[in-house]
């Protein structure tokens, strides 16, 4: 009884500890630039955050079950090109839309399928699928951004519904956010997500088809992916095989902070929101500070290795106790 009194005061002190940080931030930023605190910077925020939360929630799910995606921002910008351009083509948006996301959901569930079939490790995989993946959609649109997408599509992420603050793509992001904590907090399925991520030849004893279950998590997080894509190619209204880089980075990075583990089984969805917070504020607040492209990407890179080194010190100090 004890322990478990220990480990809820921990996680509430690891949750006060990242709002706490994100005041801080606020007060910093609003301190060194009067542009922070605006209205229309806070507009501008709230319709930068879906993107990478999006991505962000299939990550977190992904790394709970114990598995990793590098190719995540390339699915993203397959995903949306694809959609993009048929678009363009006067395709229905019904299936534009579906396109962009089950292509996310293809490439996520072929992640899946190589790592469980031949029991390759993840990170090598996706590594050699991010390369594949953007090549292959740089190739096919010969690197060229497509151009007079129809009206529908820029009204997927721009639609203006409370005076100018919230916009259609913070309200999809907002109710698949919801969905996603529903599912990871009440279901099978996602009890299932921390037992795999825990370990899974206990979860295999226990009778879950640790593979299949591991399959089903990769389309899920690829089609979130997809879904990231065709919002971040509506809000740009254009398609660009070269967006989305480095995407994948700040989704580990922010579901890190937010205390999920390398290694599964462990964390909340709604603190992996807390993470996306300071990371997104951070990138915000360094844009408006005027610090150039170089040195937010320093700054940048800083973070992700700091993510990294306070899971490395979490891990020690749960081995140690």
């Amino acid at each position: 009884m004890m322990q478990r009194k220990n480990m809820v005061w921990k996680e509430r002190m690891s949750e006060y500890w990242m709002i706490g940080l994100l005041l801080f931030l606020i007060a910093v930023f609003s301190y060194i630039s009067p542009v922070f605190a605006t209205r229309g910077n806070l507009s501008n925020f709230l319709r930068s955050i879906p993107v990478l939360g999006i991505a962000t929630l299939g990550v977190a799910m992904l790394m709970i079950s114990g598995g990793i995606d590098l190719s995540c921002g390339a699915i993203t910008a397959c995903a949306g090109t694809m959609a993009a351009y048929l678009a363009v083509y006067g395709c229905h948006p019904v299936v534009c839309v579906a396109a962009g996301i089950l292509c996310g959901g293809a490439w996520g569930l072929l992640n899946g399928f190589l790592i469980t079939r031949f029991e390759l490790k993840p990170f090598i995989v996706t590594v050699g699928s991010n390369y594949m993946i953007r090549g292959l959609t740089q190739m096919i649109t010969g690197g060229v951004l497509i151009g007079g997408l129809p009206g529908w599509f820029y009204r997927i992420s721009n639609t203006n519904l409370f005076g100018g603050m919230i916009y259609s793509n913070f309200l999809i992001f907002l109710a698949l956010g919801a969905a996603v904590v529903l599912v990871m907090k009440y279901t099978i399925f996602g009890r299932c997500c921390y037992a795999v991520g825990a370990s899974k030849k206990a979860s295999g004893l226990a009778g879950i088809r640790v593979n299949s279950h591991l399959l089903k998590v990769y389309f899920i997080e690829g089609a979130l992916a997809g879904i990231a894509g065709v919002i971040l190619m509506s809000y740009l209204n254009v398609g660009a095989s070269s967006e989305a880089m480095g995407l994948e980075a700040y989704a580990i990075a922010a579901v890190i902070i937010g205390g999920i583990r390398f290694e599964g089984g462990a964390g909340g969805m709604e603190r992996a929101f807390l993470g996306l917070l300071i990371i997104e504020i951070f990138k915000n607040g360094m844009a408006v500070a005027g610090l150039n492209t170089y040195g937010q990407q320093a700054v940048t890179g800083l973070m992700i290795l700091a993510a990294i080194v306070m899971d490395y010190f979490r891990k020690k100090k749960e081995e140690s106790v």
